[in-house]
């Protein structure tokens, strides 16, 4: 693990009992830490407590909380949520908002204000190979966040630091409580920032996608009801459509130039293949490489062979089908626990080969 010591080191306080101990941790060593905390939403309660949180850590912990206002900047986030439903696309936003936002616009931020390295609660390690610095899966495999640290540029791992990949979320429990940190009990959150009720549907709506409704199929065209607008719906998704019936369907495809959505029973959605593009690399993949695939953060890895079609186009081999490839989501390659990669689903190479059943 990379650790230096004795840094000038910013670590990003978000409220909660990870990044509170990876303070402790590194002010331990005997490192020179200040807490930053990013405002990024337009008056949320939950965030409003998250900066109480935060600031009741520092004061724990005797050191100087910063709070950096990113609303502005934010926007963008909330935007490319809201096109991706649009275009027919299922977004991951804590993937985008990791490179450009908290290891981006807060990563400057910081250096601005004399700080050496970023450090943060994830859990996730970063291995030095031949003074190289590439990202590797956290101990905690029920923990590990590397699937959503995967966008960020190579060239900025040198200035981060997760003081968690070597531990369990049990330990870090442990540790919290006994130094008494005031969040040592605070339960984490499993809720994009912005959507605190899981309601997407909702959100979209606020932000003035009502929706056009339209026919729900099945693949071979028969009428099964009616949808309330194609941006309400995903890759993958069972409850909630509206559909009843004998047989139990599932959403696979979003029909865009036609405004349908076509439903299908579970094994209908199991794939061989995926085209994904966009791809960030952190070792040379050459023209093609064997290794682990993971499309959803929560899914056990795969054995894959990806192929590069261009600079931004790749394909996605799996030896054994992989249910629910959703384009937008992200697809990241492993190589032992070493990130190699990871690029956005483009397309289903299933769907592809269906035109437009």
């Amino acid at each position: 693990m990379v650790m230096v010591m004795e840094m000038k080191i910013g670590i990003a306080l978000s409220g909660g009992v990870d990044s509170a101990v990876a303070a402790a941790r590194l002010i331990r060593q005997g490192n020179d830490v200040i807490g930053y905390h990013m405002i990024v939403l337009e008056g949320n309660p939950l965030a409003n407590a998250a900066a109480d949180d935060a600031k009741a850590v520092a004061d724990h912990l005797g050191i100087e909380l910063k709070i950096v206002d990113l609303r502005e900047e934010f926007r963008r986030i909330l935007n490319y949520f809201t096109t991706s439903y649009m275009s027919g696309e299922t977004p991951n936003p804590c993937v985008v908002c990791n490179d450009s936002i908290k290891f981006g616009l807060l990563l400057e931020r910081m250096f601005s204000f004399g700080e050496e390295k970023i450090a943060t609660g994830h859990y996730a390690r970063l291995v030095s190979l031949d003074e190289n610095v590439f990202l590797a899966r956290a101990l905690d495999r029920a923990k590990d966040q590397s699937y959503f640290l995967s966008r960020i540029g190579k060239h900025k791992l040198h200035d981060i630091l997760f003081p968690l990949g070597e531990m369990t979320k049990e330990e870090v429990r442990q540790e919290a409580s006994g130094i008494d940190l005031p969040v040592h009990s605070k339960k984490d959150s499993q809720e994009i920032c912005f959507i605190p009720d899981r309601d997407y549907r909702s959100f979209l709506k606020s932000r003035g996608i009502e929706g056009n409704p339209g026919p729900i199929t099945d693949e071979s065209g028969n009428l099964l009801g009616r949808h309330t607008g194609l941006s309400g719906y995903t890759i993958g998704q069972r409850k909630g459509i509206g559909v009843s019936g004998r047989d139990r369907y599932y959403v696979k495809r979003l029909d865009l130039k036609n405004n349908r959505l076509i439903l299908a029973q579970r094994k209908s959605l199991m794939s061989e293949a995926l085209v994904a593009k966009d791809p960030n690399w952190y070792i040379d993949p050459g023209e093609e490489f064997d290794c682990l695939c993971k499309i959803r953060s929560s899914m056990k890895p795969v054995s894959a062979k990806v192929t590069i079609v261009s600079g931004e186009k790749i394909r996605v081999d799996f030896q054994e089908k992989v249910w629910a490839v959703t384009p937008g989501q992200l697809a990241v390659f492993y190589i032992d626990d070493l990130v190699v990669g990871s690029a956005f689903i483009k397309e289903n190479c299933i769907l592809e080969s269906e035109g437009n059943t």
